[in-house]
């Protein structure tokens, strides 16, 4: 994740095989960021290889529940759609036959909250990326940071549709972002430093990195 590295506030550590992870280290972390999904798996079931012990479950958990941060992209959320503690931990989801999204364009993205630390001292951009329509945000208590506009011509509603949404999970600071289906999308410069400033927060509750767009 370079847009996490070039800010010199974080040590990355990527896993793609996070069913195999050793629950003892969740203790070396301040927060999960999980573009990782098994949604494909989601009318065969998954495979018993992927699938995770309740152990992994149980610490997965707790390490938010006790002030762990945790940051969801785009389809990161889409999975165990039967296991409430991780959707409320994911903030918000794609759902099957509800969620939707038209082709890839440009689209104007709206601060929603402007005192927020994430967002604070940013403001309007315009994106190219999949624009989720009707995602399913869990925690009743969440706040949505940013919207996007969804128009008719892509298939939208012409309406402002959630995109950034943050909450808690007991003492953990959780967010979710809909951005990031593919590596255009971390052309924006802008959406560069929402992420990041989303990750600081999740981890930390304060944010230091400056608003002003990453080169």
């Amino acid at each position: 994740m370079d847009c996490l590295k070039v800010t010199e506030k974080f040590e990355v550590e990527v896993t793609e095989e996070i069913e195999k992870f050793d629950v003892k280290r969740f203790s070396e972390f301040d927060v999960i960021f999980s573009h990782w999904n098994l949604y494909n798996h989601r009318k065969k079931g998954i495979p018993e290889e992927l699938e995770w012990s309740r152990k992994l479950r149980q610490a997965y958990t707790q390490f938010v529940k006790e002030g762990g941060g945790h940051v969801a992209m785009h389809a990161g959320s889409s999975s165990f759609y039967d296991w409430d503690d991780y959707q409320e931990i994911c903030v918000a989801t794609w759902i099957p036959r509800q969620t939707t999204h038209g082709p890839r364009h440009t689209f104007e993205v709206r601060m929603d909250d402007e005192e927020h630390p994430v967002t604070k001292g940013l403001g309007n951009f315009k994106k190219y990326d999949e624009l989720w329509q009707r995602i399913e945000v869990a925690p009743k208590e969440s706040t949505v940071l940013t919207s996007n506009f969804s128009s008719k011509k892509y298939k939208g509603k012409d309406n402002w549709e959630p995109s950034t949404v943050v909450s808690k999970f007991g003492e953990g600071r959780t967010a979710y972002t809909s951005f990031g289906h593919d590596a255009r999308a971390f052309e924006s410069s802008e959406f560069r430093v929402l992420l990041a400033r989303f990750v600081e927060w999740a981890a930390t509750g304060e944010v230091a990195i400056p608003a002003k767009a990453q080169k």
